[in-house]
């Protein structure tokens, strides 16, 4: 858990994004099958009659807005020195501040900084039409992380900790920050069904229901924008200090007991499409014609456009196994060597929390043994529009909704512009992103039979451009209408 801790939240001062900047590849397309229910779960098979087979994807995104690298390809900051800090290689220093040492890490701090991160491995997954009914399941182990409203002194803090040159003698407030950490499997199970059809419209409703098992959890948040004053020699000074610290962790070092579950919850996607014919009559295609019978017969609607909407991740993880839920009130006192602490793990924070704060005269201090952390709830848009022959323009937005609950992940606000050319067995993906309504992006993605990949930020992968964020997915998936892929 120490080193979970350091590179999903101390790592990820320059680093972090949300799963729905991947609304910028495969899953705009007409061709995303299995993936489209991951954006839109009214979103099935092109094909009729076609079954999608995925039995491996992976995508990872990092943004922030507060620190960047300077522009050079990706490959140049491939280093063994900055991979054996991670891994736990000698040396002095907190991961960041060698981070910063090795990379020259460049500062653009504002008064609200923000940080996304995510990582998915899609398992084995598929979705089969069947007439106007489509049925899927989707299984994924995802990671993600997200802190917003961070004040530029605690990056820094956190970067070159408390005795920074910076930050000594100077006093700020906490901005009501959360930061919110979650790692989880999930299985999905997708229904949709074209609810009526016509000669010029058809229309359609779908609904994804999920099962999460929480392995992780890592939250801090902020209640009162309490004021934290650097005094020198590590020693902070809170000054009325209202906040929460809560963890789902294990001490072991044995995989099986890392990703053992310490939690449980459900979650729910629902959706409607509404489509634009070309034509009233589906376009035929026949595979392998001159097979008995005159071969199979596939279908395929082609379209003027296509409008979408859905409420995306509705849900919760309950954890309550190895769960600390910590809450300070009113807590006044000077903690030392915090910083340290934040790079020990959960458990030394946890300790030095309590034994510098809790005892304080006017401090009240709750700790419970379970939690409950809300999922990334947002709204997802998309319109699709069919210019000429396989050529289509794709506009998607998502948005992050309110969280109902105390403790709750946050998406990053994503709007997104995709020119696509796209056939039956290939196609190219030119998206540009805006993200958080602040910084642009563009992209390339591509597929090639069963094979696709891509990213959203192709000018800062080859170094055309400072790297504020990356993100690069892949993966493999079949038509089983046409073996020859997706």
């Amino acid at each position: 858990m120490k080193k979970l801790l350091i590179i999903l939240i101390t790592g990820s001062i320059f680093t972090q994004a949300a799963k729905a900047q991947f609304l910028g590849g495969l899953p705009t397309g007409n061709h995303a099958g299995v993936m489209g229910v991951t954006v839109n779960p009214s979103h099935t098979n092109f094909l009729n009659n076609g079954t999608d087979f995925l039995p491996f994807a992976f995508s990872t995104s990092i943004l922030n807005n507060g620190f960047y690298l300077e522009a050079k390809p990706i490959t140049g900051y491939i280093n063994s020195e900055i991979i054996s800090s991670i891994t736990g290689g000698s040396g002095e220093g907190t991961i960041n501040e060698k981070f910063d040492r090795i990379y020259n890490i460049k500062k653009d701090l504002v008064a609200k900084n923000f940080i996304f991160a995510d990582a998915t491995i899609y398992g084995p997954s598929f979705l089969i039409n069947f007439p106007r009914h489509s049925f899927g399941l989707v299984t994924a182990l995802k990671a993600n992380s997200n802190t917003v409203n961070l004040p530029k002194e605690m990056a820094l803090f956190l970067l070159k900790g408390a005795t920074s040159d910076e930050l000594v003698g100077k006093d700020f407030g906490l901005n009501f920050v959360r930061s919110n950490t979650m790692v989880y499997t999930d299985i999905a199970l997708n229904y949709s069904f074209k609810a009526s059809e016509s000669l010029r419209y058809s229309h359609r409703f779908g609904v994804n229901l999920h099962y999460l098992s929480g392995i992780n959890s890592i939250i801090f948040q902020d209640n009162n924008n309490a004021k934290w004053s650097f005094i020198g020699d590590s020693s902070i000074f809170l000054d009325n200090a209202d906040f929460n610290f809560s963890y789902a962790a294990t001490k072991s070092g044995d995989i099986g007991e890392l990703l053992a579950s310490r939690g449980s919850g459900f979650a729910f996607d629902i959706g409607y499409s509404v489509t634009k014919k070309k034509k009233g009559r589906p376009t035929r295609l026949t595979v392998c014609p001159n097979i008995r019978n005159l071969g199979r017969i596939r279908e395929y609607q082609e379209y003027k456009w296509r409008f979408g909407i859905s409420l995306m991740d509705i849900g919760f993880i309950r954890f309550a196994e190895q769960t600390s839920a910590n809450t300070y009130i009113n807590a006044n006192g000077i903690t030392r060597n915090l910083d340290q602490s934040f790079y020990s793990g959960v458990f030394a924070l946890e300790r030095d929390l309590y034994f510098n704060l809790a005892g304080n005269p006017g401090t009240s201090h709750k700790v419970d043994n379970s939690f409950t952390q809300f999922t990334a709830s947002r709204v997802n848009v998309q319109f699709d529009y069919a210019l000429k022959s396989n050529w289509f323009i794709n506009f998607s937005g998502t948005h992050r909704l309110p969280i109902p609950g105390q403790y709750g992940m946050r998406a990053a606000n994503i709007l997104s512009l995709v020119a696509r050319h796209e056939k039956e067995k290939s196609g190219i993906y030119i998206p540009i992103n805006l993200i958080e309504y602040q910084i642009p992006t563009i992209g390339f993605g591509f597929k090639t039979g069963p094979f696709f990949m891509g990213t959203n930020h192709i000018f800062e992968l080859i170094g055309l451009r400072n790297i504020k964020g990356v993100d690069f997915y892949f993966g493999l998936k079949f038509n089983l209408s046409n073996f020859s892929g997706v």
